[in-house]
């Protein structure tokens, strides 16, 4: 069996894929319908909602196959999107691409395949939808656009999705990916024996700040913390604006003693630089709160919880607690 193939811009499809923030998460009901029509009305045991992840492929929705991933290597789907066609396999052993791959010599049988890419907005191809059975088969014309057509649906949901979990105005995850992604992180860490150190930033009185200079002024604002934070705390980090005035720093690796020191430097650096309305720079109070996983944090919650109270117990006192 040959080596999968490696798309051109390998690494921009997976920066889409990985901006798409749905990796290892719970499916949709809207994902699960779609790979159910797809088996129903092509009459084939299994349909995928597959996404090519860097070393796997990952189903974000499955009909009538158990395992949730399989290795790139043995991937059908990650010859699928280094093109923007529907790619078929009539007949898998008769395919010298496919005769020897593990999952035709041996469960689940493939035969045949059929795989649509899933293209983002900005066009990369990030999975496939496809349908697979141990029968040889063709594809017929009006089923290749049934499938094409099942395909677009789970693009614009995959978009819809990205959207919602995004702010608009500053592209920095909401509570609630943040908190998914928080929750896995804290699993990882819990696993690794490592550290993990949650920082709540407010901007304080913010409502204030938006009547005394207007709202664009105060988009502007969100903005620019959301582009200074994002330089500050690297890629290593994860960033999200959790409530309207609020952001979250989650950094694994970084114990609390680290993480009271970062805190301290980021909102003086912050404040320091204050805010310029018109050629006058104006103060700009912020707060943080920290808090470092613990052992008795059953999950990210109580991590987050312990965060927002430092955070308001520094909104109060003018300090940085933990």
């Amino acid at each position: 069996m040959s080596s999968y193939p490696i798309p051109d811009n390998e690494a921009e499809r997976q920066a889409a894929l990985d901006d798409q923030y749905i990796l290892d998460t719970e499916p949709g009901e809207d994902f699960n319908r779609i790979t159910r029509l797809a088996s129903q009305m092509l009459g084939v045991p299994i349909a995928l909602i597959s996404l090519v992840d860097r070393q796997r492929q990952w189903f974000l929705s499955r009909v009538g196959l158990e395992p949730s991933e399989t290795p790139r290597e043995l991937a059908f789907c990650a010859h699928t999107i280094c093109s923007d066609d529907v790619m078929v396999v009539s007949d898998a052993t008769a395919d010298d691409r496919f005769r020897d791959n593990p999952l035709v010599t041996g469960d689940p049988h493939i035969r045949f395949y059929a795989g649509v890419p899933l293209q983002t907005r900005s066009g990369f191809n990030v999975g496939t939808l496809c349908v697979i059975s141990p029968q040889p088969r063709q594809l017929a014309g009006t089923e290749q656009q049934l499938l094409q057509d099942l395909a677009g649906m789970v693009t614009q949901y995959l978009e819809s999705r990205r959207n919602s979990y995004l702010c608009p105005l500053t592209g920095l995850q909401n509570r609630r990916p943040f908190q998914e992604a928080g929750q896995r992180e804290c699993q990882r860490a819990r696993q690794n024996g490592d550290a993990l150190t949650l920082l709540i930033f407010g901007l304080d009185d913010f409502p204030g700040f938006c009547a005394r200079f207007g709202a664009p002024q105060g988009d502007r604002l969100l903005q620019e913390m959301a582009a200074r934070l994002l330089n500050q705390v690297g890629e290593s980090s994860l960033l999200g604006r959790v409530t309207a005035d609020e952001f979250a720093v989650l950094r694994p690796g970084m114990d609390s003693t680290e993480g009271l020191a970062l805190a301290e430097q980021m909102r003086a650096a912050l404040a320091l630089d204050g805010w310029l309305v018109e050629g006058v720079r104006h103060p700009l109070a912020i707060s943080c709160g920290v808090a470092s996983l613990g052992d008795d944090d059953s999950g990210f919650k109580d991590l987050f919880r312990r965060a927002e109270a430092a955070l308001s117990q520094a909104r109060l006192s003018g300090t940085t607690p933990a």
